[in-house]
């Protein structure tokens, strides 16, 4: 089985993300922490690495980067024995280091891999890239931000007209509905 999940959204409060509750979540056994820089290939190792264990008895939860929701920022595979193991971009925007290093996290450093006489690119150039990269996500957090207010007035706009006791009674039905048909398997 297969799930598509984001572990963190972009807001109007910027970037919330709760990678550093991904082992308790998910009782990991290990968690590998990727390291490296954009364009290393750190979703392509993380999307490799998950497939390998594709079987109609493991579940593969799939972590999508909110920022680009065609990369991955994750992924964690459950075994059906419990063994649940994670693997994850710890990069900037969602910085993790190991909480428990050498009992459950293992870092892998894909920066080892960059050969420097190749790289077509100098510090100045990354530097520029970055700091445009911050400036469009800071306007981009902005403009989220602003949204909400309008959404705030709309939901203002409602309030008095809506009877919300009367939507108390439904909610209550409906949970008393879902209760006896769990209790009697549906």
């Amino acid at each position: 089985m297969e799930r598509k999940l984001f572990l963190g959204a972009n807001t109007a409060d910027g970037l919330v993300h709760f990678f550093t509750e991904l082992i308790e979540m998910y009782d990991l056994k290990k968690l590998y922490v990727l390291k490296g820089g954009s364009g290393i290939g750190k979703s392509t190792f993380i999307k490799k690495f998950a497939s390998a264990f594709e079987h109609p008895k493991t579940c593969i939860n799939y972590f999508y980067c909110s920022g680009d929701p065609r990369s991955l920022d994750g992924a964690v595979i459950e075994f059906p024995n419990g063994v649940n193991i994670g693997i994850i971009d710890g990069t900037h925007p969602h910085p993790i280091d190991p909480r428990y290093p050498g009992i459950i996290d293992e870092i892998i450093n894909l920066g080892e891999f960059i050969t420097s006489k190749d790289l077509s690119v100098t510090k100045a150039q990354i530097d520029k890239i970055s700091a445009a990269k911050q400036n469009h996500y800071k306007q981009a957090f902005g403009h989220l931000a602003k949204a909400r207010e309008f959404h705030y007035k709309l939901e203002s706009s409602y309030k008095n007209a809506v009877d919300f006791d009367k939507i108390d009674a439904l909610l209550n039905k409906l949970i008393e509905k879902t209760v006896q048909q769990i209790n009697n398997n549906f």
